[in-house]
């Protein structure tokens, strides 16, 4: 069934998926109790330290090294009830851990697949991601590897994208997050292109391997970031890791992109090594 919370989107999304064009949407998730202060503040303390992460809310757009804060349950709890009057930015990472969060999740992009009259199987390896920030926050310049649907929910921000100012910007960012680089946080300021203002209610399409930004208004900001693979990025995804592995090696590999056939033979090589991989590490069962 359509869920009244998912992004407002009609077939058209499926084209800016396809493309990696990014998209504004309207959606219903303002309101949703589990995104009610409280709410979050009992989901930080179930998930635990290992997925939230902390740090000051007030940092240059261009910051590759972010300086984490290690609070303990009560005071994340207390700084996400209190973020007006301070200065922090959360990230609760894996929502989808949840039972509640995880079937919230699974309807907004359920609801979008309907939408857009994609096959529900289509947006696969599901995630969901709470972000929420002081007033005048920012979030630094990056990319992500997924698909990623923003829903804003409290405050008001401006989403900046970017692009890449040549090829090799993009090979070496790219380089850089397979080898550790923290949340595909980048080195070199990306070119602005375009933004989106974001309120409760509105949200965004963001592409994988698209440079973006956020800055805060002054109000305190909650948004909820769901996230997908599907063909296109999770063969690219596999590239880049056989990519990165050759160059460990000393070869220097075809970026992606220019050679599909070859590609093509890289993801369908990575697909079979995972496969691999999940097969030995599968637990005996006697």
């Amino acid at each position: 069934m359509d869920s009244p919370i998912a992004p407002q989107v009609d077939q058209t999304f499926a084209d800016h998926v396809a493309q990696r064009r990014p998209m504004p949407f309207s959606h219903g998730l303002a309101e949703h109790p589990l995104m009610a202060v409280d709410a979050l503040a009992g989901l930080a303390g179930r998930l635990g330290a290992d997925s939230v992460s902390v740090e000051t809310g007030s940092k240059p757009v261009l910051t590759s090294a972010p300086a984490f804060m290690t609070l303990d349950a009560q005071a994340i709890a207390d700084q996400l009830r209190t973020l007006t009057t301070n200065d922090a930015w959360f990230t609760l990472l894996n929502v989808e851990q949840d039972p509640a969060y995880g079937l919230l999740v699974e309807q907004i992009l359920d609801g979008i697949a309907d939408r857009a009259a994609l096959p529900r199987t289509v947006l696969r390896r599901r995630m969901g991601f709470v972000f929420a920030s002081s007033p005048g926050s920012v979030t630094p310049a990056h990319f992500d590897i997924e698909h990623s649907l923003l829903l804003q929910v409290r405050g008001r921000r401006t989403l900046s994208f970017g692009r890449f100012r040549s090829d090799e910007d993009r090979e070496r960012e790219i380089g850089r997050y397979w080898n550790g680089g923290t949340f595909g946080r980048l080195e070199t300021m990306p070119e602005p292109v375009d933004e989106i203002r974001l309120e409760p209610g509105v949200g965004a399409y963001i592409p994988p391997y698209t440079p973006h930004w956020l800055s805060n208004g002054d109000e305190a900001s909650t948004s909820l970031t769901v996230t997908f693979f599907e063909r296109s990025n999770e063969d690219e995804s596999r590239v880049q890791v056989l990519n990165e592995r050759l160059r460990r090696l000393g070869i220097e590999p075809t970026p992606y992109g220019r050679r599909p056939g070859r590609d093509r033979a890289k993801a369908r090589v990575m697909g079979w090594y995972a496969g691999l991989q999940r097969r030995d590490s599968a637990p005996v069962r006697r």
